[in-house]
């Protein structure tokens, strides 16, 4: 099945604990990100009340011009109705840090994580519907409630964290992604990769002792005495081998 090719830029100021390389190095069976992540400046000033941009005015600083089905666009101010991500019109998608980035940091969550699931979630809508229709448009891709899906709408967007730690495609997701007639295998596929959206090893190890405190000291214990053992073990070769060197000199 033909992959759905996107591109990615930044529009503005982005923060440099965002890794642009990782994003372009990422491999999937559903889709294809162009080679170079491009950058853009805001053009515009806002003009909401709370100093938020609306889709028109976020349109107009955004380029029309990619070669690609569709463009994700990488911001970091406030969007209409303070939403995180706003679909526009001519299949683009544009995407704020703008509060996420402190809410994904505090929970030790990269923040390449968001992008994977954005690029994985518009790339489904993107191959079931032939396009990215934009929030002018009713369109039912998301539910309220949060349940670690690709598709969680994240009211309260604290609970973004669920879905950017191994997140998944809920029962419910999949059978609207089977009706738009995606194929059952790019749905598996897709299933597998999002494992591997997760966080760094060592967050993943920290968790893993707080969730199992009796297992982390049983670990701790042994790794004591291992580590006691291998000392002994290379003491007593070292001194061995300096014994010989002695006596041979």
């Amino acid at each position: 099945m033909k992959k759905v090719k996107i591109s990615v830029a930044t529009v503005g100021y982005i923060n440099t604990n965002f890794d642009r390389q990782k994003i372009l190095k990422w491999k999937s069976k559903l889709f294809e990100v162009n080679k170079e992540i491009l950058s853009y400046e805001v053009l515009n000033n806002s003009d909401g009340v709370s100093w938020e941009y609306s889709d028109l005015n976020m349109a107009a600083n955004l380029p029309t011009d990619f070669e690609s089905d569709l463009l994700i666009c990488i911001v970091n101010v406030p969007l209409k109705d303070n939403f995180y991500t706003r679909r526009l019109n001519k299949n683009r998608v544009v995407f704020t840090f703008h509060e996420i980035q402190t809410i994904l940091e505090y929970s030790n969550i990269p923040l390449e994580n968001i992008v994977y699931r954005l690029l994985y979630s518009y790339a489904l809508i993107y191959k079931g519907l032939k396009g990215i229709p934009p929030n002018s448009e009713f369109a039912n891709f998301t539910h309220d409630d949060t349940r670690g899906c690709l598709y969680d709408m994240n009211g309260i967007k604290t609970d973004i964290i669920h879905s950017c730690n191994k997140p998944i495609i809920c029962p419910m997701c999949v059978e609207r992604l089977k009706n738009n007639k995606i194929p059952n295998e790019i749905i598996d596929d897709v299933q597998r990769e999002l494992k591997l959206i997760r966080k760094s090893l060592f967050f993943r190890f920290t968790h893993f002792l707080k969730k199992y405190p009796i297992w982390s000291l049983i670990i701790s214990t042994f790794s004591v005495i291992i580590l006691g053992v291998v000392s002994s073990l290379v003491a007593s070769v070292i001194l061995d081998l300096w014994s010989q060197f002695y006596i041979n000199f």
